[in-house]
């Protein structure tokens, strides 16, 4: 149901092109994204199939930057299965950082979230007992 993964927090200029040359930047080395978000406040938050390439070239750019674990969920695509995930983790007192979508399988009817909580250890143990 689960998997753990890198969310990159990269620091941006807010100004004109900067998103635009992070995303050449990840592209020049031949890193795919898996999802990108961004809060309007300089930051930037990158999920990527290759997280070691992706952690060196933002240090050879010398970009600040911090990682955190994430979570990737893979809910059945209907409604409410993502308010059962939340209500969950809430009832736990597991606070959600952030979440967003990673992608939907369409033939398996399923969608795949990515989500911060504040303690990634106890949200694995709590969900793996709805599977």
């Amino acid at each position: 149901m689960s998997s753990r993964m890198k969310q990159f927090d990269v620091e941006v200029e807010d100004k004109l092109g900067a998103l635009a040359n992070l995303c050449e930047l990840i592209a020049s080395n031949a890193i795919n994204i898996k999802a990108i978000a961004t809060n309007g406040s300089g930051c930037v938050k990158i999920v990527t199939e290759d997280e070691a390439t992706t952690r060196e070239a933002l240090k050879k750019a010398k970009l600040l930057f911090s990682e955190n674990d994430i979570m990737g969920l893979r809910l059945l695509d209907r409604p409410g299965e993502l308010a059962k995930i939340t209500r969950v983790l809430a009832n736990q007192k597991i606070n959600i950082n952030s979440v967003y979508l990673l992608g939907k399988d369409s033939e398996r009817k399923e969608t795949e979230v990515a989500i911060q909580v504040s303690d990634i250890g106890a949200a694995t143990k709590v969900l793996s007992q709805l599977s």
